[in-house]
């Protein structure tokens, strides 16, 4: 075994029956000439001997060689030892490891059919075998010739090296295959601000694909934690490869020292195949740099950087960019771009490419989505988790297991513990449990003591530094571990001992007071109490997860049972739908859409993009609090939070609670939602009153008019309390307990809840389905029952694909013309 270094290294195994050794030394000739020639850099042999296993450190040679020689005679052929080496050999090359496989014939022996259809070329020329030549020194420099030839080739090859490949394609999700980045990838929008003329003007521009950013020749790739700018790196890569695009990607973190171009060259070996000094010659070259940070030298790095690659895409975090890259005067040829969150079109787009690569036995229809949407929306219905495919793909992961039975439900707290130990073990935390209990002791002390400060001084003078002193005066905890929980990228406390993200603060007080909730129990009281806090919703939504303790559970329905009990609930019978007057009448009847149902999805998405921008407008702020004599408007907003923790319970522990419990839970939110209705302009005295009283204070406006449009209003009202029960229990797994509350009761807003529920849980339309309505539409006369239903069930039909023939039926009975899709 030898070993130079030559501007070029190519790494040869060769192997070899033991009972050909009088041929390894004019190999080793014709391998030393290649030598000489500094073509090679490293070679090694193998003979094999009979009985022999393949070593792993015979095996890493292999992994490791650029080429591999094989020495065939009979003698090789008829050892299986040998022919294990082969076939392992011939695994690498089709798999892509290894770029060649060559082998050199000593004697007459079989090879052709060892080849099979395999397109390698044998050496000497023509596969004539070394011992037919009369003059040895012929065939071993046809040999010397041929190597040499498969050299140049390398050169000129710039393929990735496999195992590099392997890592930029790594994706950090469990799956019960292989997922590559590639296959999951999803493109997040970049807004650029592009400085204009006149002073303090921008531009704003919109990047949708990598095809328009790859135009770009300076890019400056801004975003939160976790949003992606990392894999977009890497997809860039992945893409560009792919193409045979001249690539090179280098994470900044592990760049230090002055800039230098050994560090082009050490990298290129790194991830490619092929002479650096002839690919460093190609025109076009892209750079993508990962990870710019305010680390000496690294700005250094990128000005040098500007000299050798035609296109530099730059990606870091929206912290570093503000602090210190915003207004540096040596980056100002570069576009500033920032990553955008998902939308909800592009929400459901990456929830269907994840769908469609898990091993589902059903199809990933428009329902199915539908159902992992609305779980989606239920465990972050406070919009505390960023919106980003980081954290999408993390909370379906926890599905993984479970979606070939149906998509169980998942624990409303799992999907968060599953981000915290991701965020835990990516700063450098052991997996063991030990080191992620002591992690979790820590950061839930540091949660209450948090909380407590803020309760007790109501100002942002925490020290964290007392609460560590205080801390390990109670509990031993390595201070290591207490600064990787602080660590730049993936840690999950701030420098200044707050938590990184919303969602951990409340995960961790939840742990917290689960642990000891009779101590407690006063705060919680005061939290239910006070539910329609943001904050005490949050607490009180984790601790709920965490306790199996009921009580905490009896305490919210009690509560929301009590609020607003002067209002019955809406029975929607005639009486009171009477109210709504003629507004379905100038209601378009038949609203079956002739787009595609692709369309109409993105048009709802779309929609929901506008409502969500309208309540963050009028919704209460964070910490809305207690107002004397507002107790209507504390009762209204306790109602609303406390539908979605009980939402929560119903999705995480119905299998845990008496079934009673479960339909009492379920009768609860059907009757405080149905008291929501009956809160403003419950009856046609009440609009009448009102639409003269507006009257009277404004003449000018038509008395009709007013009435009309207060009637509008109130039937929207409605219909989106309605919703909002809808969408808290709608859970297929309940669906027959949900039925058996429905008929206990009976009345037509019961039984409209029942079938909106039915509908939103379904994956497709049934004859089921078709026979549910069909019993409504027979039992109610009533216009305004009537009307719901239709317009209910014709968005479902606009928005789902089933089958033509239940169309067809559904739309016979709603006596309205069906439109094919």
């Amino acid at each position: 075994m030898t070993e130079k270094n030559p501007t070029f290294p190519v790494r040869l195994f060769f192997s070899y029956s033991h009972k050909d050794q009088r041929y390894k030394e004019a190999m080793e000739k014709s391998l030393a000439l290649l030598e000489r020639s500094r073509l090679l850099k490293h070679w090694s042999d193998h003979s094999i001997l009979p009985g022999e296993q393949i070593s792993p450190k015979i095996k890493k040679e292999m992994d490791n060689a650029d080429i591999i020689v094989f020495l065939l005679s009979q003698d090789f052929i008829a050892s299986d030892e040998c022919m294990k080496e082969w076939d392992y050999a011939k695994r690498l090359f089709n798999q892509g490891e290894l770029l060649f496989r060559v082998p050199i014939i000593l004697s007459e022996c079989a090879w052709k059919d060892l080849l099979d259809d395999d397109d390698v070329k044998a050496l000497p020329t023509d596969g004539r075998a070394v011992a037919a030549f009369a003059d040895d020194s012929e065939p071993w420099n046809e040999v010397y010739e041929g190597i040499k030839t498969i050299i140049n080739k390398l050169k000129r090859n710039f393929s990735p090296k496999r195992e590099f490949l392997r890592e930029m394609e790594k994706t950090d999700f469990l799956s019960q295959h292989h997922i590559k980045l590639q296959d999951i990838f999803f493109f997040l929008p970049l807004t650029c601000y592009i400085p204009q003329a006149k002073e303090g003007q921008e531009l704003i521009e919109e990047i949708i694909n990598e095809t328009e950013l790859l135009k770009k020749k300076r890019v400056l790739i801004h975003g939160e934690t976790m949003s992606g700018k990392t894999a977009l790196g890497r997809y860039l890569f992945l893409s560009l490869v792919k193409k045979s695009h001249p690539v090179l990607h280098i994470d900044l973190k592990g760049v230090s020292g002055k800039p230098s171009k050994e560090i082009f060259r050490n990298e290129y070996r790194h991830q490619f195949n092929g002479d650096y000094s002839l690919w460093e010659k190609q025109d076009d070259k892209t750079l993508i740099l990962d990870n710019l940070s305010s680390a000496p030298n690294l700005i250094e790095f990128v000005v040098f950087a500007n000299d050798f690659f035609d296109r530099i895409i730059i990606t870091l975090s929206s912290d570093i960019f503000y602090s210190y890259f915003r207004d540096e005067g040596r980056l100002t040829d570069y576009l500033e771009a920032e990553i955008e969150p998902l939308t909800y079109r592009q929400q459901e787009q990456l929830i269907r490419k994840r769908l469609e690569l898990s091993d589902l036995d059903e199809p990933v229809t428009d329902g199915l989505i539908d159902q992992i949407e609305n779980r989606l929306k239920s465990i972050d219905a406070n919009k505390i988790l960023p919106m980003y495919p980081f954290y999408l793909l993390t909370v379906l992961q926890t599905y993984e297991g479970y979606m070939p039975r149906g998509v169980s439900i998942t624990s409303h707290g799992h999907c968060y513990y599953v981000l915290i130990v991701s965020n835990l073990i990516k700063a450098g935390i052991s997996s063991s449990d030990k080191d992620i209990n002591a992690c979790f002791n820590f950061a839930e002390h540091l949660a209450f003591e948090i909380y407590d400060h803020k309760k007790k001084y109501s100002a942002d003078t925490f020290d964290f530094n007392e609460f560590v002193a205080k801390y390990t005066g109670k509990f031993l905890i390595p201070n290591s571990i207490i600064n990787r929980l602080k660590h730049d990228e993936y840690g999950i406390i701030t420098q200044e001992g707050l938590f990184e993200k919303e969602y951990m603060h409340y995960f961790f007080l939840g742990r917290f007071f689960s642990k000891d909730r009779k101590k407690y129990q006063e705060i919680l009281e005061e939290m239910g109490e006070k539910s329609y806090v943001p904050s005490n919703y949050l607490t009180l939504l984790f601790t709920i997860h965490h306790t199996s303790d009921d009580k905490i559970i009896d305490d919210i329905l009690a509560r929301t049972m009590c609020s607003l009990d002067i209002l019955e609930p809406a029975i929607l019978d005639r009486k009171e739908t009477k109210r709504f007057g003629t507004i379905l009448d100038n209601i378009e009847k038949n609203i079956l859409s002739t787009d595609s149902v692709e369309a109409e999805r993105a048009k709802e998405r779309e929609r929901r993009e506008i409502r969500d921008i309208h309540n963050q407008q009028v919704e209460p702020g964070n910490e809305m609090e207690d107002t004397d004599g507002a107790y209507l408007a504390n009762d209204f907003y306790r109602i609303l939070k406390n539908t979605e923790i009980l939402e929560q319970v119903l999705r995480n522990k119905y299998g845990s609670l008496e079934k009673e419990k479960v339909e009492e839970i379920i009768k609860t939110i059907m009757d405080s939602g149905l008291r929501l209705v009956n809160l403003i302009l419950s009856s046609e005295e009440e609009i009448n009153y009102f639409a003269h009283y507006i009257h009277e204070k404004h003449p000018d406006y038509d008395e009709r008019k007013i009435r009309r449009f207060i009637r509008f209003i109130s039937f929207q009202w409605t219909m989106a309390q309605i919703e909002k029960i809808v969408g808290a229990i709608n859970q297929p797994e309940i669906r027959d307990t949900i039925n058996q509350v429905v008929q206990q009761h009976s009345t037509p807003a019961y039984e409209l809840i029942g079938y909106f529920s039915r509908l939103d849980s379904a994956k497709e339309l049934t004859e089921s389905v078709k026979g549910e309505l069909g019993s409504l539409l027979k039992k109610h006369d009533d216009p305004f029952l009537k009307g719901v239903l239709s317009i209910r069930t014709q968005h479902y039909m606009n928005t789902h694909h089933s089958r033509a023939s239940i169309e067809q039926s559904i739309c016979s009975l709603l006596g309205i013309r069906y439109i094919s899709k």
